[in-house]
C-alpha cells in the first residue's frame, strides 16, 4: 500500500529529476526497491500526469509563440520533426520495460546512470556551445531526436541523451536544455495519455491500493516540484557547466551499489509475486532482491519525459 508520505517522496523524486538531466525512471526504481515495495507502473503513470502538467504549463507562452507566429514557423518544424523517432521508438519497444525485467534492476540502473552521466560530462567538455536556439537546423533536429531513444533504457535519461547530443553538435547548454523541453511537451503529453489507457482497465485502481487522496499528493508533489525544476535548470545552465548532474549521477549509483552490497540485495518487497493480465510473475534478471511490476504494459516515453 502507498502511504501519504511515500506518495509525497515519490511524487518529489518524479518532479525533481524527470527534468534534470539525471533519469527519472531510475530514481523512481531506486527508490521503489530502497522503500522495499514492488515497482507499481499505475502509480507512476499518475505521477507523470503532474509532471506533464508542469511541462505545459512553464512552456504555455512559448508554445503559443510557437503555433502564432510565422517566425517561429522553422523552429516549430524542427521541433516537432525531432519528435518523430522517440515516437517510432516508444511504439516499437512499448513492451521494453516489462519484457526486459533488467531494466528495473538496482545495479542495471546504477550503472546506466554512471555510463550515461561520463557521456553527458564529456559531451560537456569537447562541445563548443557557439551555436543558439535559432541556429537549430535540419541535422541538429535527426541527430537530437533520435537520442530520445536512449532514453528508453532507465538510467539514461530522455532530457540527459537530448542535452548530451545538443552539446555534441555545439549547442550552448541553455539552448540544448530549452530545445529539448520544447521538443518533450509533444513527446511527454502522447506518451502519458498512451499510458494513461492503463488507469482505465479493470483492477487498476484496486491494484493500485493507494486512497485518491494519496494519489493526490502525488501528481501534487511532481507537479510543483517539476515546474521548479524546469526553471532551475535552464537558469543554472545559463552560467554553469554540467558537471553538479554528472556528480549526483555517480554518487547516486555508488550510494546504490555500496546498500546492494552491504545489505546483501538490498530491502525485500513485502510481496514477491505480483500478477499483471496474464497473471505471469516478472522479477529481476540477475539479482536476488526481487522487485515485480504491478499494471499493464505501458508506453516507457515518458520516463522517457526522463528519460
Amino acid at each position: 500500500m502507498v502511504t501519504w508520505w511515500q506518495a509525497i517522496l515519490l511524487g518529489l523524486v518524479q518532479g525533481l529529476t524527470e527534468f534534470i538531466p539525471v533519469s527519472s525512471s531510475a530514481h523512481l526504481n531506486i527508490t521503489h526497491w530502497l522503500l522495499g515495495q514492488d515497482r507499481n507502473l499505475t502509480f507512476d503513470v499518475l505521477l507523470h500526469i503532474g509532471t506533464l502538467f508542469a511541462l505545459v504549463f512553464y512552456f504555455r507562452h512559448d508554445w503559443v509563440e510557437l503555433l502564432r507566429n510565422p517566425a517561429q514557423v522553422k523552429l516549430r518544424n524542427l521541433v516537432f520533426l525531432a519528435c518523430i523517432p522517440a515516437v517510432i521508438a516508444g511504439l516499437l519497444l512499448r513492451d521494453a520495460e516489462e519484457k526486459l525485467p533488467i531494466f528495473i534492476n538496482p545495479l542495471f540502473n546504477a550503472t546506466m546512470l554512471i555510463v550515461m552521466g561520463l557521456l553527458l560530462g564529456w559531451a560537456d567538455k569537447v562541445g563548443s556551445k557557439e551555436r543558439v536556439l535559432e541556429d537549430v537546423n535540419l541535422m541538429d533536429a535527426l541527430v537530437i531526436g533520435c537520442s530520445q531513444a536512449l532514453a528508453l533504457v532507465p538510467g539514461v535519461s530522455r532530457s540527459g541523451s537530448t542535452i548530451t547530443f545538443g552539446l555534441f553538435r555545439r549547442l550552448t547548454r541553455e539552448a540544448a536544455a530549452r530545445f529539448s523541453f520544447l521538443m518533450s511537451v509533444p513527446i511527454t503529453l502522447g506518451a502519458t495519455i498512451f499510458e494513461a489507457r492503463s488507469l482505465f482497465k479493470p483492477g487498476a485502481f484496486t491494484e493500485l491500493d493507494a486512497s485518491p487522496g494519496v494519489m493526490l499528493l502525488g501528481i501534487v508533489a511532481s507537479a510543483l516540484s517539476g515546474f521548479w525544476a524546469i526553471g532551475f535548470l535552464l537558469n543554472y545552465l545559463k552560467t554553469k557547466s554540467v558537471a553538479l548532474f554528472v556528480v549526483w549521477r555517480i554518487v547516486v549509483a555508488l550510494l546504490v551499489f555500496a546498500v546492494y552490497f552491504l545489505t546483501g540485495g538490498g530491502p525485500q518487497p513485502a510481496n514477491n509475486t505480483k500478477v499483471k493480465e496474464t497473471g505471469t510473475e516478472t522479477t529481476s534478471l540477475i539479482v536476488p532482491a526481487k522487485m515485480t511490476m504491478r499494471s499493464p504494459s505501458i508506453n516507457p516515453l515518458s520516463g522517457a519525459a526522463e528519460n
